[in-house]
């Protein structure tokens, strides 16, 4: 009945070239772990997140910082304070589109505080407390006085917030969720039910949150009374979920019931052989997201893994060479991106146009232009790290060591690439060394059941920075509270220094601590980053994005994070077209935007 039900509900939303073209709809096959972008970083949930609320500042089509809730702002001499003014006349609605109150300043000072509430197990409380003057304190209960927190409502259209330290990004910072709006009121109305449903939720962006059925379909209307609504031209934003939508997703496009698909690389050869279908495809632009493989310094799986054999051998920087060069990136990746591979793969954690000073990009700097333009994958090194390990951990493990590597079994690409990693390093390597082991998870709960559980030896995990700075690409390597919840890399032995917190933390507080001088601070950040790959604590892999897709989308338009088009998270300002991009439309539509984004940034009125 239910898989009836979504077919019949997607026919009627199946209006791409009809008179509903303005509505956009698209399946998903993971659930949401929560709607409230307040407490989780999850890409979905702040997805969701700059669709339904505004925040201070915003970035148009090209990544330009602009007003939104503020309608302008003073910052300090000494540059730790910013001092903003909010619009006027902007609203909270239900997710029933009834008016409940106007956003003012207190709003901003109430949200902040509930994310730095430690109860509400907000993941992105550290954004704030690493930052905000007072706030840590705050959070980890050494004061119970608001006041001492810099943030705060002057009166109901000022809001003020003093840093711990002058930042570059600072203003832009404010354009993160976590610092997003909250009444007061409707948090007390709701209790612990707050953001736990569309209900428990206000919106004041672009759209509301209509309707939320968990595995079944969330639905996104248009805000009548947004302040910007010239802004909107796609009314209705509907997801449906498909547990199988990767594998389903392309009949679903041809058939015309949605207008967005990431095509799987499974199909790709029969895509790009089909003259018809070939005309349906085009690049997808990459994200600012990167994906590695992760060693995790504390299993917390059963003990039928040898989960006291793991940590001995990771604990071993041969083990961890022999892997970190004996993992196939290009044969990883062909699995799953066969025509673009290249333009995916990354040497490095951060991105490259992060950021550049005077022309050169971090990824060249620090010594990392090793790694940039160099290969991981060495079969020789391999095997020599592994005949050093064998020898350095006899008598302290038995051999094979069991290296348990989940992954998703409602990713099509991903199920084909786990079982060519676990051939290629198994054959390489040799079943004496090691027994990559994959265990099956379904696609909803994915991250909560493997990484946040600690139950996984070896994995793809990934990350996208909140704000332009090497400081927030590197954050869930670092010993904080995204730590626990991700390879829990600061518990490695050879990393931990005698007086305390790790060699690679104190690196990289060093390099934060340095505000004046970009260019030494991103040389020292390179450094540290450097540190990670020498000692192969983490495995960079691929860029996120890429690919091809078939889509109704315009890639060039609509509004995007600080990081511009590589992190098109909003539909607002979006552009529907009236048949789907095809690939030489794809590289005209590119140059024009890359023409437009110079001029752009010419003009540019903030930093």
């Amino acid at each position: 009945m239910r898989k009836f039900a979504l077919l019949a509900a997607l026919a009627l939303f199946a209006c791409a070239q009809t008179a509903c073209a303005r509505d956009y709809v698209a399946v998903y096959e993971a659930e949401l772990d929560t709607v409230n972008y307040l407490k989780s970083n999850k890409t979905e949930t702040m997805q969701l997140g700059y669709n339904t609320c505004d925040g201070l500042v915003e970035f148009d089509r090209f990544g330009l910082t602009m007003p939104s809730l503020a309608t302008d702002w003073k910052v300090s001499d000494d540059g730790l304070t910013i001092t903003l003014h909010v619009r006027k006349g902007v609203k909270w609605y239900t997710c029933e589109g009834k008016e409940y109150a106007e956003v003012t300043a207190h709003d901003f000072e109430a949200g902040a505080k509930w994310v730095l509430i430690k109860k509400n197990a907000s993941v992105v409380a550290n954004t704030i407390y690493n930052n905000i003057a007072g706030a840590k304190d705050y959070y980890q209960g050494k004061t119970a006085d608001w006041g001492t927190v810099g943030i705060k409502a002057l009166d109901d259209w000022t809001i003020q917030y003093t840093f711990a330290k002058r930042l570059p990004y600072a203003l832009k910072m404010l354009s993160f969720p976590a610092f997003y709006p909250a009444s007061q009121k409707f948090i007390d109305e709701c209790g612990e039910d707050f953001g736990t449903s569309n209900d428990t939720m206000l919106y004041c962006g672009a759209y509301i949150l209509t309707e939320f059925e968990p595995e079944y379909q969330r639905v996104l209307t248009a805000n009548e009374h947004y302040w910007n609504r010239d802004a909107i031209s796609i009314e209705h934003m509907i997801y449906k979920y498909s547990k199988e939508a990767s594998a389903n997703g392309p009949e679903l496009f041809l058939r015309g019931e949605v207008m967005d698909l990431n095509l799987p690389g499974t199909i790709m050869d029969e895509w790009m052989k089909d003259p018809e279908k070939k005309k349906l495809m085009r690049p997808t632009n990459l994200t600012n997201m990167t994906y590695f493989m992760a060693f995790n310094f504390e299993p917390l799986y059963g003990e039928e893994y040898a989960p006291k054999d793991w940590i001995e051998a990771v604990n071993n920087l041969n083990f961890r060479k022999s892997l970190f060069h004996g993992f196939d990136r290009v044969a990883a990746l062909l699995a799953m991106a066969p025509y673009d591979y290249q333009r995916r793969l990354t040497g490095t954690l951060t991105r490259r146009n992060l950021v550049q000073v005077k022309g050169v990009d971090y990824v060249e700097m620090g010594g990392l232009s090793e790694y940039t333009h160099g290969e991981s994958f060495d079969p020789k090194k391999a095997l020599e790290y592994k005949a050093k390990a064998m020898e350095e951990l006899k008598g302290k493990v038995t051999f094979p060591i069991k290296v348990v590597m989940p992954y998703n079994t409602g990713n099509v690409d991903i199920v084909n690439r786990s079982q060519v990693v676990e051939q290629q390093m198994e054959k390489l390597l040799g079943a004496d060394y090691i027994d990559i082991i994959l265990v099956p998870y379904p696609a909803s709960g994915y991250n909560k059941a493997t990484r946040t559980s600690g139950k996984f030896a070896f994995t793809q995990l990934g990350w996208g920075p909140d704000f332009v700075d090497p400081l927030s690409a590197l954050d869930p390597v670092m010993e904080s509270a995204l730590s626990p919840k991700w390879s829990r890399l600061n518990l490695a032995r050879d990393m931990r220094l005698p007086e305390g917190g790790t060699k690679f933390d104190a690196m990289a507080e060093a390099a934060a601590a340095e505000v004046n001088d970009l260019k030494k601070r991103y040389e020292m950040f390179a450094q540290a980053e450097k540190y990670l790959l020498d000692n192969a604590y983490v495995v960079p892999f691929y860029l996120s994005g890429g690919g091809f897709k078939a889509s109704y989308l315009h890639p060039f338009y609509g509004f995007t994070s600080q990081m511009g088009i590589n992190s098109l998270r909003k539909l607002k300002a979006a552009k529907l077209l009236d048949k789907p991009m095809n690939m030489e439309e794809y590289e005209a539509a590119e140059k024009q935007y890359l023409k437009e984004l110079e001029e752009a940034r010419k003009n540019a009125k903030y930093e």
